[in-house]
């Protein structure tokens, strides 16, 4: 069940749709707690089902909630949390979380459906499922300024929802180390020069 997942900042980002420097500082400034786990071997925090939804729904009631009522609406929402009650009270004020609830839930439930796409390889880089090609480096191309028609030129065995899934699971996950470059093989050897060529048959 989706309440029981955690979620780094990235996924965050993604479920919330910002930037994952914004989830970053809300994580530092509170009242929401973050936990530390190891990934990879490197700490990394990652936040409750109920500290995103929190997150969201006071990007969603930003222009009525004060700072005092954003710790007061997250201390009541953790204490009526396992209820699943569709109204949370605090003090004078009464929220409607109900059809907020369900929205984060569509939310996550993409963020799952992105994993089930995604398989890895020997050597744990994700790849597009039933394919030998890296997630993260066609990411790199979309990010790189390639359109997704440039991209099915140099790789025509991917489908355009192969192409969206790939960006948007490299969003969710980002590629820790060194980055892939934003430049095909095809596009290497159509001018851009051996230098290049080597840049991106090396690049990982």
């Amino acid at each position: 069940m989706s309440e029981t997942m955690r979620f780094t900042a990235a996924e965050a980002a993604f479920v919330l749709q910002e930037p994952i420097k914004s989830v970053k500082k809300a994580l530092d400034e509170g009242p929401v707690q973050p936990v530390v786990f190891r990934k990879a071997g490197s700490p990394v925090r990652a936040i409750d089902w109920s500290d995103l939804f929190y997150l969201y729904t006071v990007r969603t009631l930003r222009d009525e909630l004060t700072p005092k009522a954003r710790s007061e609406f997250y201390e009541a929402l953790k204490h009526q949390w396992e209820t699943h009650a569709d109204e949370v009270q605090f003090g004078r004020f009464r929220v409607a979380i109900g059809d907020l609830r369900k929205e984060v839930e569509q939310r996550t439930r993409r963020l799952r459906e992105l994993v089930d796409k995604v398989e890895f390889g020997r050597d744990g880089e994700a790849l597009l499922k039933g394919t030998d090609i890296a997630v993260h480096r066609i990411a790199a191309l979309l990010d790189g300024g390639m359109s997704v028609e440039a991209i099915l030129a140099d790789y025509p065995s991917l489908t355009r929802d192969q192409v969206i899934v790939a960006k948007a699971y490299a969003d969710a996950h980002p590629k820790p180390g060194r980055p892939y470059p934003p430049i095909t093989v095809k596009q290497a050897l159509r001018g851009a020069g051996l230098e290049a060529l080597d840049e991106v048959l090396g690049g990982r």
